[in-house]
């Protein structure tokens, strides 16, 4: 069977490392996979919520090292400066959002739910609860926050970004299997 995706306009780049120890970037791990896991560099500090729970200040290096090793498809997308607030503040805000949930699980929290609390509080961005990666990434970018995307262990197609679609159901399947391991509930 042939996995539908979403194709989203954004200027592609090449790989640079260094460039992501400024700014603020949206990670997205396993990219082609259904769902992705996604995270937040905010100048080189990467902070997700997961099925084992809390990831926070993990350094930069840690995470391309853990990405190359494991040859992950991994998507970053840099996001548009915010004319305010200072990035120290937005990490800061953030590992407070991620806090604010004990881990993914099943109808409760995704790793998006931080993500969109961030966006919420410093773009304006409305909360929606149901909202998928995939919806939530052309809510971006049709405000005008995705600067540009660079891609590491896959080549991204030239200038949009392609996310696999998948429902509400099949994200909260793979939340549960992937919990077994861990987790009995």
């Amino acid at each position: 069977m042939i996995q539908p995706f979403v194709h989203i306009p954004v200027p592609t780049k090449n790989f640079e490392a260094y460039k992501l120890q400024k700014n603020l970037w949206i990670v997205l791990l396993h990219a082609n996979r259904i769902p992705p896991h996604v995270g937040l560099i905010i100048n080189g500090s990467y902070n997700s919520l997961t099925i084992k729970g809390h990831e926070l200040d993990i350094d930069l290096d840690v995470l391309l090292k853990t990405i190359s090793q494991k040859k992950i498809e991994t998507t970053f997308i840099k996001l548009v400066h915010h004319p305010v607030f200072s990035y120290d503040y937005q990490l800061q805000i953030f590992k407070e959002y991620i806090k604010k949930f004990n881990q993914v699980k099943a109808f409760e929290a995704s790793c998006l739910s931080p993500i969109k609390l961030f966006f919420q509080e410093f773009y304006a961005l409305q909360l929606n609860e149901t909202e998928l990666l995939f919806e939530f990434m052309q809510r971006l970018q049709t405000n005008n926050y995705l600067e540009n995307i660079q891609s590491l262990n896959f080549t991204l197609p030239l200038n949009y970004i392609e996310l696999p679609l998948y429902t509400a159901e099949q994200l909260n399947d793979v939340i549960t299997k992937e919990r077994l391991p861990y987790y009995n509930d």
